[in-house]
């Protein structure tokens, strides 16, 4: 049935954004990775960003994903896992709390079946969507990193260009700080028409290479934020040699909040 449901239901969503991927070490090669690192006792967090409203990047990648990525979940927020019609939506792809307790549980697991999709910009970064620059929720995210290094977990940067061009949010403080509160986005949106329809505005996934993190079990504040800095310097080296791609990104500024 998942299968069945990924084919038709999400399927047509690459033909109406255009959907393209890019892999910087490709399936074969990152799967020979996975694979040795669930003999090591390790696995990868993979990192989706930037948010946006709904991640269309990360519902066209999970619709055409290589059938040995079956067993990777990804983790949302408690409130999401709570919403009867939008955990149904969602769910297609696996679904996980995204509570520390959770994540570290399914790390363990190692390999494939312990490796796991984190947004890590979250509700926060949904509402700093803008169509003139990029505005990633990720100077105070350094939880991953953390939890990353003491269980052992690589990590692998997904970058969606697109996400936040196909659908537009007010800005609105109060509402962002209720559905921070709540972990669940309480807001409306628009897109084609002034609708809440996404714009047919191309999308590109691109799936960075592992950052190598090292095992540390009790990492100090410096190295925490040494392999943070590595992240992001990656994440800007990804979005400065792919924002040409696509019409919407090649005069927007990528900045770091």
């Amino acid at each position: 049935m998942p299968g069945i449901v990924k084919s038709t239901i999400f399927g047509y969503m690459k033909d109406y954004f255009d959907y393209e991927e890019h892999f910087e070490m490709s399936d074969d090669k990152l799967i020979e990775l996975i694979d040795s690192y669930k003999k090591a006792g390790r696995s990868i967090i993979f990192t989706g960003l930037p948010h946006g409203i709904v991640s269309y990047g990360g519902l066209c990648a999970g619709a055409a994903a290589d059938p040995r990525y079956n067993k990777l979940v990804t983790a949302a927020a408690g409130a999401v896992l709570a919403t009867p019609i939008l955990k149904h939506i969602v769910g297609v792809f696996g679904l996980i709390d995204a509570s520390g307790k959770s994540l570290k549980k399914r790390l363990a697991k190692s390999g494939m079946e312990g490796s796991v999709v984190l947004y890590t910009g979250g509700i926060a970064e949904l509402f700093k969507c803008s169509t003139e620059k990029e505005i990633l929720f990720l100077k105070q995210r350094k939880g991953f990193i953390k939890l990353a290094l003491r269980e052992g977990a690589d990590i692998v940067p997904l970058y969606f260009f697109g996400n936040t061009s196909v659908l537009t949010i007010p800005v609105s403080s109060l509402l962002e700080t209720i559905s921070r509160k709540l972990q669940v986005s309480l807001t409306i949106f628009w897109g084609r028409w002034g609708l809440p329809i996404p714009r047919p505005h191309k999308i590109l996934y691109v799936r960075g290479a592992p950052l190598n993190l090292p095992v540390i079990k009790e990492p100090t504040d410096e190295e925490v934020d040494k392999y943070h800095a590595k992240y992001v310097a990656e994440i800007v080296r990804i979005f400065e040699k792919y924002k040409g791609r696509l019409p919407e990104y090649k005069n927007k500024e990528l900045v770091i909040e």
